[in-house]
C-alpha cells in the first residue's frame, strides 16, 4: 500500500507540474539532438562516400602519359610492385554537336573504378554509350547523341561520331558535380562524362591506366597508414616512371627514325627511277628533233606519246616532292620529340570533389565541437536549475513523507525518478532525431554539390551513451543532493517554508547621488538582482549563451554571403583568362589577336601567367599557386585591384617582391619580408618573397612586376595568356567567346571566372543550409531558457508577487515589477553573448573555411543587432505569456501557503 501510494506521488508530480517536466524534456532533445546529431553527421558522411567507393573499387592512382601508354609502358607499370590490379583504358575529349557542352568518353572499365548504373543498361556495341546521370533532364534513354567530328585523318581516336544512348550511369571518379576540370576543347572545361566499350577507340595506344595496390585494400580511406602508404606508392612510380619517359623517348625516336628512314630509301628509290625515266625521255625527245631536222616525218602518235609520258614523269616529280616534304615534316618531329610526360595522380589530385568532401564532412566536427557543446551546456545548467527549484518546492511534501514513516531512500526516489524519466525521455527523442534528421539535413546541403546520395546513418553507442549520462546526471544529481540535505533536517522543520534571503545593501546604494535619484521600483529590482545571484548568474550565462550562438551562427553566414561580389566585383575584374599554346606562329597569332580585336571583347592585357604547386598541412596536401606577372602596371589595375583588407590601402607590385593573396599567406603561415618556394611542372624549385598580402577570397595567386617575374624564373618576361574583360556578360555570351578562343590554334587553355563563382555559391549553400538548421536551433534554446529561468522567478517570488497585488499593485506593474529584471539581466547577457559569439565566430570561421577559401573575417553590425532583437523578440514574447499568467494567480492561496 506503502509502495502504491508513492507511486501515485510520483505520476502526481510528473502530471501536477507539466511544465516544468516538458521543460526539461525540451532542454534535453535540443542539447542532445544537436550534441549527438553534429557528432555523427561527418562520419556518416564520410562512410557513405567510402562505401560508394568501395562499391565501385576506385582506383588508388592513376596513370596518364603525354604520348599515351605503349607497350613498353604498359609492361613497365604491370612489374611495379605491391600491385593488387592494373587497368588500361582510353579517353578522348568530345564535344556536343551543336553546342558547347564537352564530355569526357572513357572506355568502360572492368573492374577498377566502375560506374553505378542509375537506369537503363551499360553500353557494349561500339556505337552505344552511357551518359553521365546529370543529363538526364536533357536526353533520353534510345536518343542518338552526336558529338561534332574528329579530323578524318591517322589521328582519330573514335571509330564513329554518333552514340546510341542506352544507360545514365554515376563516376566514382567524378563526385563534383560542378568541376570536372579542364579541357582542349568546347570551352575549356569539361561539363561531365560518359563511358562507351573499349572497341568504340581505334587507337594504337592506352590513355590511362588504373592502379590498386595490396597494402591499401583493408584500410580506410580516412586512416593516416592509407595516406602514408598511398604517397609513398606515388613518389616511387613517380621516380621509376622518370627512367621510363628517357627509355620511351629514346626507344620512340629509334623506331621513327628507322620508319622514316625506311621511308627516305623508298623515296630515294623513287627517285632514282624518275630520274632514269626522265633520262630516258630526253634521249626520245632528241631523236625526234633530230629525225625532223633531217626532214623525218614524226607521227602525232609519236608526239602524244611522248608529252604523256612527260605529263607522267611531272606527276612523279610532284609526288616525290610531297614525300620529301612530309619526310623532312616528320624528321622535324623526330628532331623536336622530347621526355615524354608521366602524369600520376592519387584519388585526391585526380577526382574532382573526392578532397572536397572529406573537407566538408571534417568542418562539420569541427562545428561539433563548438556548437552542441555551448547548446548543450547551457540546456544542462537551466536543467540543473529547475530540478534544484522542483526540490525546493516539495519540501513540506518532503516532511509530510519523512513523517509517514517513509524511509530516505524511498523519499529521493520521486525526484530521482522524476529526473530520469524527464531528462532520459528527452535524450531519447533527441538521440533519434540527431541520429536521423541532422545528418540528413547535413548530408542534403553538402550533395548539392557532389553527387552521392543514399547517406548511411549510423549508431554512435559512444556519443549516446556520453549525452544520456550528462543529461541524466545533470537532473538526478542535483535533485540527489539536494534532497539528501534537505532529509537531514526533522519533518516539523520541513513544514516549515525556508527563511527568505536576508536583504543586504549593494554597492549601488553608496552611490547616493545616482540611488537618491531612482524610484521605488528601480531600487526593489536592483536589490532583487544581487539578493538572487544564483538566479542572476544563471540568467545572464543562458542569454549570453543563446546570443553568442546566434551570433555565431549569423556571423557564419554573413562571412561566406556576398563572397563572390566583393572577389569578382571590387578585386578581379576581368572574365576569363586565355593561355597561350608554348609555341605559337605568326599565322596562329594573327587569328588570336584578330579575335582580341573583336567587338565582344571590352580590353586586354597580356600577361605572364604561371601555374605552381606546394605542398601544405599535416597531409601534404597540394595547393595550385597562380602567378600572373605584367609589364603594364598602370593597366593591370584596371583588371585586378591589389589593396590590404582591413585597411583597404592599395598595394603597388615591387621589384624586390611578390604580392600574395591573403589566404595563401595563411596557409603558408608566412608574412610580409617572409620567403617560400613552390615548384612548377618540371618538379623546379623558385623562391617567392613576400613583399604584401592582398585582399582575396578564392583561390591562390601570386602578383608579379616583370622585374620579380625574371628574378623568380631566371628567364626574360614574354606574355604568354590575357587577361580579358567581356562587354557582355551573360551565361551565353562567355560560353561562345570561350569556344570562340578554344578553337583557336594559339590558345591552350581559357579560364573563366564564373566557373569559380559557381564553386563558391555551391560551398556557400552548403554552409547557409547547415547554419539554418543550427540558428533555429538556438532560437529555441533562447525561447525554452527564457521562460524557464523567468517561471523559476515566478515561483520562487510567488508570495512576493501576491503581496504587492494585494497592496493595489497594477497587474502590468506587477509584470514589470519581476520583468524588470529580467529585461535587464537579458541587457548583460545579450553583452555578455556579443563577446562570447564574436571568439566562437572567429575560432570556427578559422578552422571552416576551405585552403582554396577566405571568409570575410569581422562581424557586421546587422548580425548584432538581429541576434539581439531575437533575443529581446523571445523576452517580450514570453512577457505577454507571464503576464496572463500572473492576473491568474491565487493571491490567498499563496499567502497562506506557509501556514
Amino acid at each position: 500500500m506503502r509502495k502504491k501510494t508513492l507511486n501515485k506521488e510520483i505520476r502526481r508530480s510528473i502530471t501536477g507540474s507539466l511544465g516544468r517536466f516538458l521543460s526539461i524534456f525540451s532542454l534535453m532533445v535540443l542539447g542532445v539532438f544537436a550534441f549527438v546529431g553534429l557528432k555523427v553527421s561527418g562520419p556518416d558522411m564520410r562512410a557513405t562516400a567510402e562505401h560508394f567507393y568501395r562499391q565501385q573499387q576506385l582506383a588508388d592512382l592513376t596513370v596518364t602519359s603525354s604520348l599515351g601508354l605503349d607497350q613498353s609502358d604498359q609492361k613497365f607499370l604491370k612489374q611495379t610492385s605491391g600491385l593488387k590490379k592494373i587497368e588500361f583504358g582510353y579517353f578522348q575529349d568530345v564535344v556536343i554537336k551543336d553546342t558547347h557542352t564537352s564530355l569526357r568518353l572513357f572506355s568502360q572499365p572492368d573492374t577498377l573504378s566502375t560506374y553505378q548504373l542509375m537506369s537503363g543498361k551499360m553500353p557494349q556495341d561500339s556505337g552505344e554509350i552511357a551518359l553521365d546521370y546529370r543529363f538526364k533532364a536533357d536526353y533520353h534513354l534510345g536518343e542518338t547523341l552526336h558529338f561534332a567530328a574528329e579530323a578524318q585523318d591517322e589521328t582519330r581516336i573514335l571509330r564513329n561520331d554518333n552514340f546510341k544512348i542506352v544507360g545514365f550511369v554515376k563516376s566514382s571518379e567524378y563526385v563534383d558535380k560542378n568541376t570536372f576540370g579542364p579541357t582542349t576543347v568546347g570551352t575549356g572545361q569539361l561539363n561531365g562524362y560518359a563511358v562507351v566499350p573499349k572497341n568504340a577507340f581505334q587507337s594504337k595506344v592506352y590513355m590511362m591506366a588504373r592502379l590498386s595496390y595490396k597494402n591499401l585494400a583493408g584500410l580506410s580511406i580516412y586512416d593516416e597508414k592509407y595516406n602514408q602508404r598511398l604517397e609513398q606508392h606515388q613518389k616511387q612510380l613517380e621516380s621509376r616512371l622518370k627512367q621510363q619517359g628517357k627509355s620511351r623517348l629514346s626507344e620512340l625516336r629509334e623506331k621513327s627514325q628507322i620508319e622514316l628512314d625506311e621511308a627516305g630509301q623508298e623515296l630515294a628509290q623513287q627517285e632514282t627511277i624518275l630520274t632514269h625515266q626522265e633520262n630516258q625521255l630526253t634521249e626520245q625527245k632528241s631523236q625526234l628533233e633530230q629525225a625532223q631536222a633531217r626532214g623525218g616525218v614524226v607521227s602525232s602518235t609519236q608526239t602524244a606519246q611522248l608529252q604523256a609520258a612527260q605529263k607522267q614523269l611531272q606527276e612523279g616529280k610532284d609526288t616525290l616532292k610531297k614525300g620529301q616534304e612530309k619526310l623532312k615534316s616528320q624528321q622535324e618531329k623526330i628532331d623536336a620529340l622530347s621526355v615524354p610526360k608521366y602524369t600520376v595522380n592519387s584519388r585526391k589530385e585526380g577526382n574532382p570533389g573526392y578532397q572536397s568532401f572529406i573537407d566538408d564532412s571534417t568542418r562539420i566536427d569541427t562545428l561539433s565541437n563548438i556548437f552542441p557543446v555551448v547548446l548543450f551546456a547551457i540546456a544542462l545548467l537551466v536543467s540543473l536549475t529547475t530540478m534544484t527549484r522542483f526540490v525546493e518546492e516539495e519540501r513540506s511534501n518532503l516532511g509530510l513523507l519523512k513523517a509517514l514513516g517513509y524511509k530516505n531512500a524511498e523519499i529521493r526516489k520521486k525526484f530521482l525518478i522524476y529526473g530520469l524519466v524527464s531528462s532520459g525521455a528527452g535524450a531519447l527523442v533527441g538521440t533519434i532525431l540527431g541520429h536521423t534528421f541532422l545528418p540528413l539535413a547535413v548530408f542534403n546541403a553538402y550533395t548539392s554539390s557532389s553527387t552521392f546520395s543514399n547517406l548511411r546513418l549510423s549508431f554512435s553507442l559512444f556519443w549516446t551513451i556520453v549525452a544520456f549520462l550528462i543529461a541524466i546526471a545533470c537532473s538526478v544529481l542535483p535533485a540527489y543532493w539536494v534532497v539528501a540535505q534537505e532529509l537531514k533536517e526533522v519533518p516539523a522543520r520541513l513544514f516549515l517554508a525556508k527563511v527568505p534571503k536576508a536583504g543586504s545593501r549593494i554597492f549601488l546604494e553608496h552611490i547616493t547621488f545616482i540611488w537618491e535619484r531612482m524610484s521605488f521600483t528601480y531600487k526593489v529590482t536592483a536589490r532583487n538582482l544581487f539578493r538572487y545571484k544564483k538566479r542572476m548568474l544563471m540568467t545572464i550565462f543562458g542569454v549570453a549563451g543563446c546570443t553568442a550562438l546566434l551570433v555565431m551562427g549569423f556571423g557564419i553566414r554573413d562571412s561566406i554571403s556576398g563572397l563572390s561580389t566583393r572577389q569578382f566585383d571590387q578585386i578581379l575584374h576581368y572574365d576569363m583568362i586565355a593561355i597561350k599554346q608554348d609555341s605559337t606562329k605568326k599565322a596562329t597569332q594573327k587569328s588570336l589577336d584578330k579575335q582580341l580585336n573583336s567587338t565582344d571583347i571590352q580590353e586586354k592585357l597580356p600577361i605572364a601567367f604561371e601555374n605552381l604547386t606546394k605542398k601544405t598541412g599535416a597531409a601534404n596536401e597540394v595547393q595550385t599557386l597562380n602567378v600572373i606577372a605584367t609589364s603594364d602596371e598602370a593597366a593591370f589595375s584596371r583588371f585586378v585591384t591589389l589593396r590590404e583588407r582591413k585597411s583597404q590601402d592599395k598595394l603597388q607590385l615591387q621589384n624586390q617582391g611578390s604580392v600574395i593573396s591573403e589566404k595563401l599567406a595563411e596557409v603558408l603561415k608566412v608574412k610580409v619580408g617572409d620567403t617560400f618556394t613552390a615548384e612548377d611542372e618540371d618538379k623546379k624549385l623558385h623562391k617567392i618573397r613576400v613583399a604584401g598580402i592582398t585582399e582575396m577570397y578564392m583561390g591562390h595567386y601570386i602578383f608579379m612586376n616583370q622585374t620579380q617575374y625574371q628574378q623568380t624564373f631566371g628567364r626574360t618576361f614574354q606574355s604568354n595568356a590575357y587577361l580579358i574583360t567581356l562587354k557582355n556578360l551573360s551565361a551565353k555570351r562567355i560560353k561562345d567567346q570561350s569556344a570562340a578562343f578554344m578553337k583557336l590554334p594559339a590558345v591552350k587553355a581559357v579560364s573563366q571566372n564564373s566557373d569559380l563563382k559557381t564553386t563558391i555559391n555551391s560551398f556557400m549553400h552548403g554552409i547557409n543550409s547547415v547554419m539554418f538548421v543550427l540558428i533555429t536551433c538556438a532560437i529555441l534554446l533562447a525561447i525554452v531558457v527564457i521562460y524557464n529561468l523567468t517561471n523559476i522567478n515566478v515561483s520562487e517570488r510567488i508570495r512576493e508577487l501576491s503581496t504587492i497585488k494585494v497592496l493595489g499593485f497594477y497587474d502590468s506593474e506587477v509584470t514589470l515589477y519581476i520583468y524588470r529584471e529580467t529585461i535587464l539581466l537579458s541587457f548583460l547577457g545579450i553583452g555578455a553573448g556579443f563577446g562570447l559569439g564574436a571568439f566562437f565566430h572567429h575560432f570556427i570561421i578559422s578552422q571552416l573555411a576551405p585552403n582554396q577559401i577566405m571568409f570575410a573575417p569581422g562581424l557586421y553590425w546587422t548580425n548584432l543587432v538581429i541576434s539581439a532583437a531575437i533575443t529581446f523578440a523571445t523576452t517580450f514574447a514570453l512577457a505577454l505569456v507571464v503576464h496572463f499568467k500572473l492576473r491568474k494567480v491565487d493571491m490567498l492561496g499563496a499567502l497562506k501557503s506557509v501556514d
